[in-house]
This record gives structure tokens, sequence and C-alpha cells, in this order.
């Protein structure tokens, strides 16, 4: 098996893939030969980073706005993803993600201003785990077509043992739910699935928002004793997409450093 473009000719869609860990994902599927479309909420961002990557690695490269806690962008998105590819698709890759607010992470349950526990829980779940269910549900018409495909969720490690963050835990653990039905329902027409549950990864998205002593302790409490990189997480998906992991499915590849230990 040639591994240096071991996705030659495939399509993926990378949602949240404009920066930060979806870039990488972007970056490292296009390196492997693999056809790429961008989603994030803004346009501009997802036509650059397709510009770009598509200049880098010789791939197709298409940049798209969409809002996957939006069912009628989806269906848009999947449109123009269908006249791109010809109908095809091959890799899903679900990152999008709510934002990270220091105001949701630092509030327990029972501190939760009673006018904003439903916006803050209803939110998160609309973005990560419903936009995770309206994307799959839009992907799987093509791939059981073709009798082929692999979709990468990404959730995270407090999913997992709980942390902080209660809307951000609730929101991770549906999309590992998710996860494990679509391995099942759908491993007869060679369709797999599987997760990521990352740890500390070094984006600004995170990052930028804690003060230092935070991003220290952090650092510190991981058997490597350092962040992760985005492109530890894009090198998993690159094999989580291709045919070196084509007999695993309902898997959550825990990205970490060594925290989480079950």
């Amino acid at each position: 098996m040639k591994l240096d473009r071991i996705l030659e000719g495939h399509f993926a869609l990378v949602t949240g893939g404009s920066r930060g860990i979806g870039r990488a994902m972007a970056e490292s599927l296009a390196g492997a030969g693999c056809n790429v479309a961008i989603a994030s909420r803004h346009l501009k961002g997802s036509q650059v980073a397709a510009d770009e990557i598509g200049e880098k690695t010789g791939c197709r490269a298409l940049g798209v706005q969409c809002d996957v806690s939006q069912s009628s962008q989806v269906r848009r998105l999947f449109q123009e993803i269908r006249r791109w590819s010809e109908d095809r698709l091959d890799v899903l890759a679900c990152n999008a993600g709510y934002p990270f607010l220091k105001e949701i992470w630092n509030t327990p349950l029972h501190q939760t201003p009673a006018d904003q526990i439903e916006a803050w829980y209803m939110n998160l779940f609309r973005t990560d785990t419903l936009g995770s269910v309206l994307c799959t549900h839009e992907a799987l018409p093509l791939m059981i077509e073709q009798r082929r495909g692999s979709i990468i969720y990404v959730s995270s490690t407090p999913a997992l043992e709980g942390f902080q963050g209660t809307p951000y835990t609730v929101a991770k653990a549906g999309v590992l739910g998710l996860m494990k039905d679509i391995a099942c329902a759908y491993g007869q027409y060679n369709i797999r699935a599987n997760a990521l549950a990352l740890g500390n990864i070094l984006t600004p998205a995170t990052f930028d928002q804690l003060d230092p002593a935070s991003r220290q302790r952090f650092a510190e409490e991981t058997p490597l004793k350092r962040w992760g990189e985005c492109e530890e997480v894009a090198r998993a998906t690159l094999f989580l997409a291709s045919p070196m992991s084509s007999f695993i499915t309902g898997q959550t590849l825990v990205i970490d450093g060594g925290t989480v230990r079950w």
C-alpha cells in the first residue's frame, strides 16, 4: 500500500475547516491526494483556506459557507458538494464546534443562571451534536450508493470521564453516541464511523483565552508534559480516513498525551 498519496482522487468534507484543527485536517487529507471541501461559518475564511491548500497540494479544494446547526444551510452545503464532486463523498470529518466561552466553561451547573441554562445547553447541542447529525444525514446517501465511506467525529476527553464546562461535555458525549449508532447501522455498506476524543490541543480558540498559569497546568497534567498540536490530530484523522484503518469502526481514539487511561 503506497502511503504518500493514499487518498488519491477521493473527496472529503471537513466542517470547521478554515483554521485550527479543521484546517490541519484538510491539509493532511489533501496532502494524501484527497480533494477537500472546507466548510465554516465564514465564506472568506473557507475560500482562503481552500485556495492555499489547493495551491500547496495540487488537489481540488472548495471553500463553502455553512453554519452546521442550521438544517437549511447543511442541505445547501451538500448541494454544492454534489455538484463539485459529481455525487461522491468518501470522507466526512465533523469538526465544527461551538466557540469556547469562558463563562460557560467556568460556571458549575448549580450556578448557571436560570435564564441562560437552556440557551447554553441548546447552543452547544445544536452545533456539536445536531450539526454532526445533519451532516451525516446528508452524507449517508452518497456513501451508501458507493458502498464506501469514513466518517470521523470530533469529541473530547471530558465526554469520557467528565471535567468541567458541562454543556460542552454533554454535547460531545452525544457525538460519541451518534458515532456508535452509525458504525452499527451502516457497516453493512462498508461505511466506517470513528471518533477522536481530544485533550488539550494548542489552538487559538482555547489556548489564547487561558491565563499563563492555566496553560502551564494543562500542559503539566499530561504524561508527555505538553499541549498537543493540530497536526497530531490531523495525522490521526488521515489514519481513520484511509484504508490503513479499514477494519476499524465504532472506536474512539483518545488524543490527549496520555492523561485519560481507561
